[in-house]
């Protein structure tokens, strides 16, 4: 695997989710504060922007209340769906963009572009997208 941002991006979502459990009182700050390090590091990890060491993975698991390996995806969770379209870099930044940098709002950005895309790029009648139907007779 060359590209490790979609391993980050999920790590990030699965922390969040997994400090959302614990409630009001795990704040991204005073999750921060008890790990020693800024809340825009949190921000930035949980949005999958800042790739975080293993011994604070392992230390943001243990004040989550979780296993680590808990938090960290699997492959099957990183693998594209057979009929998803992969986004070139120029389409992925303007979908961060779209979404103000909201990890969900990407996910479902990209998720809704990729089946648009595989819809025009793969069409029902076997014929390429631009190719003209022949007229009956």
């Amino acid at each position: 695997m060359a590209d490790f941002d979609d391993l980050y991006r999920e790590l990030g979502r699965k922390m969040r989710q997994a400090r959302e459990r614990c409630g009001e009182r795990l704040s991204q700050d005073s999750l921060a504060k008890r790990l020693g390090i800024s809340r825009a590091s949190i921000v930035n990890i949980e949005a999958g922007r800042q790739r975080a060491p293993l011994h604070l993975l392992w230390q943001i698991a243990d004040l989550l209340g979780t296993d680590l390996t808990l938090l960290i995806p699997s492959r099957e969770e990183l693998l594209p769906p057979a009929n998803q379209v992969r986004l070139d870099k120029e389409m992925i930044k303007q979908i961060e963009e779209a979404a103000n940098g909201d990890p969900g709002a990407i996910k479902v950005l990209t998720g809704f572009v990729s089946k648009l895309k595989a819809t025009i790029e793969t069409p029902r009648t076997g014929r390429k997208p631009n190719e003209q139907r022949k007229p009956r007779n």
